[in-house]
This record gives structure tokens, sequence and C-alpha cells, in this order.
């Protein structure tokens, strides 16, 4: 989970971390040094300030000794006598309270250079970035032919999230918008439209509103269905407990596809929903998101083909709630989570599992079509002096009759290695635009933590020897260019302790020939394969105990001494 947050910090450089609310291994993340102070501060080299979530922080003297500088809110007359006693008493000391007051007025200082001279907001230009970020965003997941909508189509443009847009998240996230786009307004501009809402906010299955929708399809060419979860389905404070769509609203599907009219069907969610319950309602389907302030303009240019749906799916979409690695750990009992899915989170564990999904990670349609033609990976340095890198080269053409946006995406499949390791991780990618027929020749570079896991044993990242694989192509479950890699590492001697097992014994030569040094009578241990197999994971030292093994655990406590 690290590396997401490791990325914005390293590249983004941003002012402010907040920390959570949750225990992390049974320490509140408010107050633990090891992950704000360092990991946050050592590790990445974080120079800004770490603040709380509202009322995240449970004791604040051990929260700034950890590195927490802002407590938010605030309680006065009780934190600030708790750190001033805490201070005075000698609990913590003055340097670290000192600490916490230079981050924050560093802090301060930067926002104070950061002032502008006041002036007239462009709102309109805030306002088409909107529909731009909105534009690059939508994901179309399925089309038969039925976009862009035909010039003359008659519209039947049905869904309360047509007139009230959701189109930002709940809670603590709401801003106040300068202006909002609606779907009914903005479409209507450019089509003949009838509108009929279809269903209410508030979930209850309304027949005369589905007959009015029904009757609106019929007389229509085609259908657009804004469908959606409200803001009480998804909001701060609660988890979902499903993920599929509200029942009035698959109702009222359920009834439009019997009118016979071909259906888009457009979603305005936060968070993924089942989509293969349905699907097959669908001409169409576009993933829109919670698309801003100007998300209806943009949806109307994507519905038109005035613009290219050009987003790709950060997440997969998994055929049922019960196929994602982490459903049977979730939510947990009495206040614990174990999160055991470990390192097959989202498409790791689906391909690990070589599950079924909906739609695959990194998956997203376009109105063109394209190809993946000559991968070439070029090698120099290596990971043992920490200057390798590996210049992948893939050439993209648009096969289609019109331009548009293609995301390259480079996997590396991993090599068998000392710990599971997930078939695939995506490691580079980037967004083409082409014209009709241009190709294009793009290089995605990778450096070792491409090819790195995380060690327990050496708490470090790691690159084993083996046989890697490159693979290229639009989502993980379509990589058409593969080649494969060869990396040859020198073992790395792992830290033996009182608990290693025997087959890590043997694996340390040198620590292994010091302890058969002291086998009586120049003898040694062997091990037939048989024995092996079930004595490899049993540590050395409680082997030295048992009846007539030639060795003692003084034997192993002196050899840890000089090769531990």
């Amino acid at each position: 989970y690290l590396p997401a947050f490791e990325k914005v910090v390293l590249s983004a450089h941003p002012w402010m971390v907040m920390c959570s609310y949750n225990k992390l291994n049974g320490t509140h993340v408010s107050q633990d040094p090891w992950l704000l102070t360092d990991v946050l501060r050592g590790d990445w080299d974080y120079d800004g300030a770490v603040v709380s979530d509202w009322g995240a922080v449970l004791d604040r003297v051990e929260s700034l000794a950890a590195g927490l500088d802002l407590e938010m809110p605030h309680e006065l007359g009780n934190s600030d006598v708790e750190v001033t006693d805490a201070v005075e008493s000698g609990q913590m000391s003055r340097e670290l309270l000192e600490l916490g007051a230079a981050r924050i007025l560093a802090l301060t200082q930067r926002a104070v250079d950061a002032v502008r001279p006041g002036g007239p907001v462009d709102t309109a230009a805030h306002h088409q970035l909107a529909r731009e970020a909105a534009q690059e965003s939508m994901v179309l997941l399925a089309n038969d032919g039925v976009l862009p909508l035909a010039p003359r189509a008659k519209v039947a443009l049905v869904g309360e999230f047509a007139r009230t847009p959701r189109f930002q998240g709940g809670g603590s996230s709401k801003v106040n918008a300068t202006k909002v786009e609606r779907l009914v307004d903005t479409l209507a501009a450019r089509r003949r439209v009838t509108f009929a809402p279809g269903f209410a906010l508030s979930g209850e299955l309304d027949d005369a509103l589905v007959d009015e929708a029904v009757a609106a399809a019929e007389a229509s060419d085609v259908v657009v269905a804004c469908l959606g979860l409200p803001d009480a389905e998804e909001t701060e404070g609660q988890d979902r407990t499903h993920l599929r769509l509200p029942d009035a609203q698959l109702a009222l599907l359920g009834a439009l596809a019997e009118a016979g009219k071909p259906i888009v069907v457009v979603l305005s969610n936060g968070s993924a929903v089942e989509v293969s319950p349905w699907l097959e309602h669908a001409n169409a389907l576009i993933e829109g998101w919670l698309g801003g302030q100007a998300g209806a303009l943009a949806l109307a240019d994507v519905l038109m083909g005035d613009a290219e749906p050009s987003g790709r799916l950060a997440e997969t979409l998994a055929v049922r709630l019960g196929d994602h690695p982490s459903s049977l750990m979730f939510p947990g009992e009495t206040g614990f989570v174990d999160y055991g899915e470990g390192v097959f989170v989202g498409y790791r564990g689906f391909d690990a599992a070589d599950r079924e999904v909906a739609f695959p990670f990194g998956f997203g349609l376009g109105y063109t079509t394209f190809s993946y033609d000559r991968l070439v990976v070029k090698v120099t340095g290596t990971p043992a002096s920490r200057d390798l890198r590996v210049a992948v080269q893939v050439t993209v053409t648009n096969t289609g009759d019109r331009a548009g946006c293609e995301v390259v995406q480079v996997y590396v499949g991993n090599a068998p290695a000392s710990v599971p390791r997930p078939p695939r991780e995506l490691r580079a990618f980037t967004k083409l635009r082409l014209e009709p027929g241009e190709s294009r020749t793009v290089t995605l570079p990778l450096d070792a933590r491409a090819f790195s896991f995380w060690s327990q044993v050496h708490g470090r990242w790691v690159v084993e020897s083996g046989l890697f694989t490159i693979e290229a192509g639009p989502n993980s479950r379509d990589l058409p260019l593969v080649q494969e890699l060869r990396l040859d590492v020198p073992a790395r001697r792992a830290r033996l302790h009182a608990e290693s097992t025997i087959a890590e014994w043997m694996a340390d030569e040198e620590a292994w020939a010091a302890l058969m040094a002291r086998v009586p009578g120049g003898a040694s241990i062997e091990f037939t394969p048989e024995v092996m197999a079930v004595m490899a994971g049993q540590p050395l030292r409680r082997f030295a105990k048992y009846p007539d093994v030639p060795l003692t655990a003084a034997d192993v406590d002196a050899v840890l001494a000089s090769h531990g």
C-alpha cells in the first residue's frame, strides 16, 4: 500500500500530509513514529507538516513525539496544557516541541510566499479546465456502435441524475462550485431530447416514473439512461455493504430494455459498481464517475462524438463482490481487519487466481482502434551496481478513421521469487493522441524498483535473479507484446537468528560450514530429499535439542555470534 503514497510524496512534494484515524498493527497512526517519522521523513525525505484527520488524535503528547505537527481540531485548554506539562516534566524534550512548531511556521511562510496579487478570477477558464478533465476521465466500457449518437436521433434522456447531477463526493469532500452543468440542458442544446426522471433519489420504486420513462423510450430512437449511486449510498463515515445499483434503478433499466430501443447507460458514482447482472441491457456503457461541475458538458461532448472518452479503469470491475481478494476479510470483527490479501490487491489478486472479471484494470474503449507493434527492450547497468535502467519502446498505430487517445501500459511479469509475487504489475504508462493512420514509438523507462519486492528479511527493496517478462498493451488482460528479460543478481545473505530454519542455515554456505566444523569427529549433517522436505522449515536451534543430533543449542549460538 505504501508505494502509492511514496510516489506522491517524492514526485509532487506536498506541503501537508494527513494521517488517518485507524490503528496500524496495533498503533494509532496519529502516534506512530515508524510511519510519520521513519518512513515519511526518513525514507522519503518529506519536509512538510503532518496534520491529523478531524478528531484522529488520541494522545497529543504521543502524537507530537511521533511526528504529528498539527492536531485538528485543536483541543484548547487541554492539548496545549498536556504538551507544556510533558516538556516541563521531562516526558518530552523541548527540541521535539520546537521541531513541530518550526514545521508549522515553515508551512505558514510557504503559504505567505505563495500569495499573489489580487485580481479577477477567470471562472470560465476554470470551468473549461473542469470540462477537459472530465472528458479525459470518462471510461467507455462498451459500445456496439450506438455511440456517438446519430446527428438526427431523437433521444429519451432518462434518470434523475440528468436533472440533479451527482458530480462530487459527500460529507467533508463537498466544495462550492462556481457553476454546475446539467445533462438535461447540455444535451438538449444539441439534440432533440425528451426527459423523464425514471426514479427518485430516495431509492423508492415509483411505477408512475417508470411508466413515464418507458413511454419516452418508445417514442425515441435511442435511450440515454443516467444511473448511479446517490449521496446516501456512498459517503464518508460508512462502508458500502454491496456493489449493486439501487433496486429502483435496476427495475427501471429492465423496463426500458423491453421498449426495444438502444440504451446508453451513463454511470455517476465515486466507486465501483457491479455491471455484469444488467450489462446485457446496455448497447453502450460509460463510466462517468463523479464528473465535477462541468461533467455534464463533457458527457454531452462524448455522447455526440465531439470528444474522445479517453479514461481507463484504475481498478478492476469484478463480476461479483465475492470475487475480490479481500472479500473474506472485510469488514473484519471487533474493530480489527486483517489485510490478508497482502500484495495481491486488485488486479494482482484477480490475475493470480485467474479469475474472470467484468472489465479488467486499465481497460477503456474509444471511438477509434489501435495496434501495437515492435516491442524493443534496451538494458543498461545492473541491479548489483544500482544503476539498472530498462528502456521499453513500443510502436502504436491509430488504425481507425478518426483521431483518438490510447493509454500504453507496460507490465513486468515477475520471476519466481523467495516471496509470493503477483503474476504481473503495472510499472509504466503514457497517454498518446494519434491522428488516423499515425504511428508513434514511445519509450517508457523502468528502473530497479520495477523488478523489486520489499524484503522483510533485508528491510529494503530487493531484486532477485530470474527471468522476467516485459508486457505491453492496452490493459492488464490484453498484452499483445511480450519479451523476456533475464536479470542475474548476486544472492544477498540473510541475517541468521535464533529462529532461522534449517533451509536458511544451509543457504548460508559460510555459516553452515562453521556449524559443521563443530560436529564431533569431523562428521557432517546430511538430509535425504525426503527428510529435507519435512525438516526444511524447522528452526535449527530447536532441531539441535533433539536426541542424537550431534550439535547443541550452544553450538548454534556460538556460530550466530560470528555469522548472525
